[in-house]
C-alpha cells in the first residue's frame, strides 16, 4: 500500500491583483507534491480561494455587482496563473461552493452542541483587510494596522465566540511543545506573542455584513472567516459529507503526511486556531505547518503604493514558468524573508540555469556526439570513483532535504553537482584526450559525465517540469522512466542515441 502525502496551501482572498506571493505557497507545494509522486506516494494537493467577507461585498457593491459576479474574473485569474506555472493541484475550492458551505454549518452546530461555542457581544478595532479583530501590539501609532496598513474601525457587535481561551495548556503543552509548526523559532514567536499572554475566546460570525454563511440555529449571523477559511483543509476531503473516502485516506488516517504551507502574516491563524477547532473537532493534527516569509523587494515588502509589486504572469511570459519556479525553489528559502527584483533574478537565471544547468548539458551532449557519434556502447566502462561518489552522495542529500521540505538546500545540492562535473572537465580535458587517441579514457570520461548530468536532471524534475522532457532528451534518456532506484543502480539504464543538439537556458542579457 503506497504511503500518502497530502499538502495544502492557504486559500487565497480573490479581492485584488495576483502578485509573486500567491505563486510563491503554491509553488513550494507543487515541489513537494511532484517529489513525493517520485517517492511514490498516493498524493493530494488542495488549493483555492477565500471567497466571503466584508471585504469582498464592499468591493462588489463599489463595482456595482454581485459578490458572486465580482468573484468569477478573479478565481478564474488564479487558476489561469496555476496553470501557466505548471501547478498540478489534485482540487480547487472555493468557500462558496455548496458542499463546503453546507459543512461549515455542520461543524458551527457540532461544535455548539459540544459547548465549545457560545453567544456573546463583541466590542474592538477591526482591519477589514485582514478580516480580524486587533490587539494592541498589532496596531500602529496612527490606528492603522501594522501588516496591512489599512485604517481601522471600531465595531461593536453581537457574536458567536469559540472557547479557545480553554485550550491554553494544549496551545503550550502539546501543539508548541512539538515539531508541528516547522521552522521552529516560529514555535516561540506564536507562544510568547500570542498564546502565553493568554488566548481571548475568538470571534466567529458578523451580524453587520451578510456575504457569509448564515448560521442555522441564527440566521442573521454568518460564519466569519478563520470557521469558514481554515475548515476548508477537511471539508474538500468530504468531511462531514455522503463520501468521505479522500478524508478518511488523506486526514483521518494517522499514517498520512500532511503538510500545510502559509505565509507567515497568517501563521497566527493555522497555528493556533486552526488544531484548536481540529482539537475540539475530535480531529488529528497536521505533520507539520510550514510557515514561510515574505518575499521582499531590496529588502523592502513589496505593496502597491510603493510600486514594486511583481506580476507572476509577466514574469511567465518573459522568462518562462521553469525560470520562475527555480528562483522561487531556490532564491526563496522558506526560514526567512527573500528578496525578489528583476536583476537578482536575471542574475540566478544566468547563473544556475544557462551557466551550469543548461550549459552543462550542452556541452555533454556536444562532446558525446563528436567523439562518440552521439552514443557511448556500454560494455567495459570504469566510471570516476570521486564523481560517482559525489552523485550518490547529491542523491542522498537531496532526499534528506526534501524529506525535510528544504527545497532550497536541495537545489543547491543539484547545482553542486554540477560544479563538480565542470570542474571533471576541467581536470579531465576530453579534448586532449580525443587527441592524444586514448578513446577508452575518453570513453570513461563521458559515461561518468552522462551519469551524473542524468541524475541532475532527474532531481531537477519536480521544479523544471517545462524543459524536463526536452533535458532528458539531450542526455540520450528519451521515453525512459528514471526512478530513484534506477540513478542509484545504473545497470538498469541504457541510454539511446543523442539527437540534435538544442539549447536549453538561453542566457538574459
Amino acid at each position: 500500500m503506497p504511503k500518502k502525502f497530502y499538502v495544502t496551501t492557504p486559500i487565497y482572498y480573490p479581492s485584488g491583483n495576483l502578485h509573486i506571493g500567491h505563486a510563491y505557497t503554491t509553488t513550494l507545494a507543487d515541489i513537494l507534491k511532484r517529489y513525493k509522486d517520485m517517492q511514490g506516494y498516493e498524493t493530494f494537493f488542495l488549493t483555492g480561494s477565500d471567497e466571503h467577507g466584508q471585504k469582498i461585498e464592499e468591493k462588489a457593491t463599489e463595482a456595482g455587482l454581485t459578490p458572486i459576479d465580482y468573484l468569477e474574473d478573479k478565481v478564474e485569474s488564479f487558476k489561469t496563473l496555476w496553470k501557466a506555472l505548471k501547478i498540478d493541484y489534485t482540487k480547487f475550492i472555493r468557500t462558496t461552493d455548496s458542499y463546503h458551505e453546507e459543512t461549515v454549518k455542520k461543524i458551527f452546530t457540532l461544535l455548539l452542541d459540544k459547548g465549545f461555542i457560545y453567544k456573546g457581544n463583541y466590542e474592538g478595532l477591526y482591519c477589514i483587510s485582514c478580516e480580524e479583530f486587533l490587539n494592541a501590539d498589532q496596531i500602529d501609532e496612527n490606528n492603522m494596522c501594522k501588516i496591512s496598513n489599512t485604517k481601522l474601525e471600531l465595531v461593536k457587535e453581537e457574536t458567536y465566540f469559540l472557547k479557545t481561551s480553554l485550550f491554553q495548556e494544549f496551545m503550550e503543552n502539546e501543539v508548541l511543545a512539538s515539531e508541528f509548526l516547522i521552522p521552529a523559532y516560529r514555535r516561540n514567536e506564536m507562544l510568547n506573542s500570542f498564546v502565553k499572554p493568554e488566548l481571548k475566546d475568538l470571534s466567529v460570525t458578523r451580524t453587520s455584513f451578510s456575504w457569509g454563511i448564515p448560521i442555522n440555529e441564527d440566521p442573521k449571523h454568518v460564519v466569519y472567516v478563520w470557521l469558514d477559511a481554515l475548515t476548508n483543509y477537511i471539508t474538500a476531503l468530504g468531511y462531514l459529507q455522503n463520501d468521505d473516502s479522500n478524508f478518511q485516506k488523506f486526514w483521518a488516517d494517522e499514517n498520512t503526511e500532511i503538510l500545510q504551507l502559509a505565509g507567515k502574516e497568517i501563521i497566527r491563524f493555522h497555528s493556533i486556531y486552526w488544531p484548536i477547532i481540529l482539537k475540539s473537532l475530535g480531529l488529528r493534527q497536521p505533520t507539520h505547518l510550514l510557515g514561510h516569509g515574505w518575499i521582499l523587494s531590496k529588502d523592502t515588502k513589496m505593496s502597491k503604493s510603493l510600486g514594486n509589486v511583481i506580476d507572476p504572469i509577466e514574469m511567465i511570459n518573459k522568462y518562462g514558468a521553469d525560470a520562475l519556479r527555480f528562483y522561487i525553489g531556490y532564491e526563496l528559502p522558506t526560514e526567512k524573508d527573500g528578496n525578489f527584483t528583476d536583476d537578482l533574478f536575471i542574475e540566478s537565471f544566468n547563473a544556475h540555469l544557462a551557466n551550469n544547468v543548461g550549459n552543462l548539458i550542452s556541452r555533454i551532449n556536444q562532446m558525446i556526439t563528436k567523439y562518440f557519434d552521439g552514443f557511448i556502447e556500454n560494455d567495459n566502462i570504469v566510471y570516476d570513483d570521486n564523481l560517482t561518489a559525489k552523485g550518490i552522495e547529491t542523491i542522498n542529500l537531496y532526499i534528506q532535504n526534501m524529506d525535510q521540505y528544504k527545497i532550497s538546500d536541495a537545489i543547491r545540492n543539484i547545482l553542486d553537482l554540477g560544479n563538480a562535473c565542470n570542474k571533471y572537465i576541467e581536470e579531465t580535458m576530453p579534448w586532449n584526450l580525443a587527441k592524444e587517441e586514448k578513446i577508452d579514457e575518453l570513453k570513461n570520461v563521458m559515461a561518468t559525465l552522462q551519469r551524473n548530468i542524468s541524475i541532475m536532471v532527474f532531481l531537477l524534475k519536480p521544479i523544471l517540469v517545462e524543459n524536463y522532457e526536452d533535458m532528458i532528451e539531450q542526455i540520450g534518456l528519451s521515453g525512459v522512466e528514471l526512478t530513484f532506484d534506477k540513478i542509484n543502480n545504473w545497470d538498469k539504464i541504457i541510454f539511446k542515441k543523442l539527437g540534435d543538439k538544442k539549447i536549453i537556458f538561453k542566457r538574459v542579457n
